[in-house]
């Protein structure tokens, strides 16, 4: 923890003692959704990636007329709307898309009978144009992709003969060629992938439905097993932001509204605001302060809809560090942090940690607590002070920089 530079007046220990324990809605619930513009046609299995001010939707099925279709929507980000731009090629669904150079990239993917494909294209918006590109070692639908470092990473799904598998595949824009990645420890389809800094994350997917989330490091090739999600589904809505995975909406063994956040920097995961319109088959993209989530399927199967809207969450809140003070003695360190509308504490004392990213309960208005190993803290305001009490001692609470 770092060293205190100088104490704080108490009248500033307790306006930062606020954010912590007043009660607010919004700060409960970890966010907000806001509506934006529908799309021009509704669609559900469809696939997605952000270049420069535009969002491209790609692809998907639509009920009339009954299957997949070409199209391609191009969302205007700075003026909340769509458009259309040039039709892919073949008409898809369950593809996997990314973006990469400032280009997009579609790879497999169903053609509304289930049956996979092996087929790649590129999009070029500054010709607003599509052309081919290799092939896919192997057909896949219901598959996932993901850029990282100027590479198209296509995760799982089903092959040609609708066996779900676990395997990665690579594709090199520069030599337009495929490659294959280590295979990911637990096959799957309807999953959902996205880059988070050095890593991917692969989460969800089915059969049977999985909460499993697994880390996928392309430098070294390797995967790990990280926390698993709350709640197992498939088909879901994934997007990466200030340092988070924000995981909405899915389906099996129901059409879910449950949006999730997961801590990469702690490996935990939280409840937040859920979706209003919850649906699966949608393909959610970051933007600069916001998730994007267009489209999707209303009911599990089959029910596309052009609706979209968006997912603010909490700004997110510097640490926050305390001296922990019986008299004139400081006998501990206490950090409290933000994740997804909840709060965290540890506490440090002599050095050594006594308990770390434990949840604070908030009380009502004045008063939290939080377990630290056997020991329950209280943190509360009494008059002009913010004080601490456990095991019958009690002391002071300032805030340190």
């Amino acid at each position: 923890m770092p060293t205190p530079r100088r104490l704080l007046p108490i009248a500033l220990c307790l306006a930062v003692a606020s954010l912590f324990f007043a009660r607010s809605a919004h700060a409960g619930s970890g966010g907000e959704w806001q509506g934006r513009a529908s799309l021009n046609l509704a669609r559900q299995e469809t696939g997605g990636a952000r270049i420069g001010g535009f969002v491209y939707v790609v692809g998907g099925l639509i009920a009339s007329p009954l299957g997949a279709t070409r199209t391609v929507e191009a969302y205007d980000i700075a003026n909340d709307r769509w458009d259309f731009v040039a039709p892919m090629p073949v008409a898809l669904d369950h593809m996997g898309v990314a973006a990469a150079g400032g280009k997009l990239y579609v790879a497999g993917g169903f053609s509304g009978d289930f049956v996979a494909r092996d087929g790649a294209h590129v999009y070029d918006p500054s010709m607003n144009q599509w052309f081919p590109i290799r092939s896919m070692p192997e057909a896949r639908g219901g598959c996932w992709a993901a850029e990282h470092g100027g590479k198209i990473y296509v995760f799982g799904g089903q092959d040609g003969s609708g066996i779900t598998r676990n395997s990665t595949f690579v594709y090199d824009p520069g030599r337009d060629e495929w490659s294959s990645g280590r295979d990911m420890p637990t096959p799957r389809n309807h999953l959902v992938a996205v880059t988070a800094g050095e890593f991917i994350y692969v989460l969800g997917g089915r059969p049977p439905v999985r909460a499993v989330n697994e880390r996928y490091d392309p430098v070294n090739d390797e995967w790990r097993t990280m926390a698993p999600m709350p709640t197992a589904r498939s088909a879901m809505a994934v997007a990466a932001m200030n340092g988070q995975l924000i995981v909405a909406g899915g389906e099996v063994p129901m059409l879910h509204a449950v949006n999730e956040i997961y801590d990469i920097a702690t490996n935990n995961w939280a409840c937040a605001d859920a979706m209003p319109i919850p649906r699966h088959g949608v393909a959610a993209v970051a933007l600069d302060d916001r998730v994007l989530v267009p489209a999707g399927g209303l009911v599990q199967g089959f029910a596309p809809t052009a609706a979209a809207d968006s997912f603010v969450p909490d700004p997110p809140l510097p640490p926050l560090e305390f001296l922990m003070k019986r008299g004139a003695t400081e006998v501990a360190s206490l950090t409290l942090e933000r994740f997804a509308g909840r709060f965290f504490a540890t506490v440090e004392r002599m050095g050594v940690t006594r308990c770390a990213d434990v949840r604070i309960t908030i009380d009502g208005p004045g008063q939290a607590n939080f377990p630290c190993g056997p020991v329950r803290v209280t943190l509360r305001r009494q008059g002009a002070s913010l004080v601490w009490e456990a095991r019958g001692a009690s002391g002071t609470l300032c805030r340190v920089r």
